[in-house]
């Protein structure tokens, strides 16, 4: 049998496309990399790969695209049964799950949604995790599940095999200490408060400039707001009174439910540009725990904002 280390190489370069990015996620040299290729192809005696020339994506032969299979199921085996055995070492249970997801998410939406899960199943344990970026931890954290911000069209979309979650939509929010309710349809309260802003790329409906010719209020009007980073910052900040913000329903369902945040002029919101997809670990072994948190909290998604 070929030497386990040749197998990955090409498991990765196959699965990447590129002899670079598979140096890289193995930490090895890229030069390493095409000896161990090399000394695979010979040991087999097929050509695996078509590299060089003109095309810049290294692709299977069909030699190789038959070994890739057999290769990756032995991979993933070879892995789950690591991954059990390094689990009973450090006492995870087999019903366990690791997710991931970025701050806003997690403690906006996420953690409350956890928290009734576990009451419903309360023999399956949940590890949650936070990311910052749209690269979760998988192997680091063992990462089952994640959670990615993905828009429709753009640089970070929904890869083949993702779960919709959910839909945004934008929302003027405030504390409901801080606009009496006879004022909540009126545009001209906007003019009385400070507005709140989350520093957030490439989404115009939740940046006032977008909001002011919406709301009718002339160019005099015009504020700068107070830029905050993380929608929960901005978020504490309305909830305090500090001013009007804007929301991104659902992540605001909760705050909104309990009264700590009012909806303003409801009427007149706005589609947001991004969206949540869930996205389980590639070859990961199902078993009975995640499906039923993803179907949990699939549903969720799918509800309709109290507000």
């Amino acid at each position: 049998m070929p030497p386990l280390a040749a197998l990955r190489a090409f498991e990765a370069v196959a699965r990447l496309g590129s002899l670079s990015r598979a140096a890289s996620e193995l930490h090895v040299t890229k030069s390493a990399i095409s000896h161990q290729l090399r000394a695979l192809e010979e040991d087999l005696g097929v050509t695996l790969l078509h590299r060089g020339g003109t095309v810049r994506r290294a692709r299977t032969t069909e030699a190789g695209a038959a070994l890739l299979v057999s290769v990756q199921q032995a991979l993933t085996l070879l892995e789950t049964a690591c991954r059990d055995t390094r689990a009973g070492a450090h006492g995870r249970r087999r019903n366990s799950l690791n997710i991931s997801a970025n701050p806003s998410l997690a403690a906006l939406w996420l953690a409350p949604r956890i928290g009734r899960f576990i009451e419903l199943h309360p023999d399956i344990d949940i590890q949650l995790f936070l990311h910052a970026s749209q690269d979760p931890a998988w192997d680091a954290q063992d990462i089952d599940l994640a959670f990615l911000h993905v828009r429709a069209l753009g640089p970070h979309l929904a890869a083949p095999g993702d779960i919709p979650l959910m839909t945004e939509t934008v929302v003027p929010v405030c504390s409901p200490a801080l606009v009496e309710p006879g004022e909540r349809d009126d545009p001209r309260v906007f003019t009385r408060h400070r507005w709140l802003e989350e520093k957030h790329i490439d989404s115009p409906e939740t940046d006032w400039r977008t909001w002011r010719p919406r709301l009718g209020l002339p160019d005099s009007a015009s504020q700068e707001p107070l830029v905050l980073s993380g929608l929960s910052t901005v978020v504490a900040a309305a909830a305090a009174g500090v001013g009007i913000a804007l929301g991104r329903a659902p992540l605001v369902d909760e705050e909104l439910a309990r009264g700590r945040l009012v909806a303003l002029t409801p009427g007149l919101r706005m589609a947001g540009s991004w969206g949540y997809v869930m996205r389980v670990r590639a070859n990961r072994p199902m078993d009975a725990s995640l499906p039923t948190l993803v179907e949990f909290l699939a549903e969720e998604g799918r509800r309709a904002p109290a507000w």
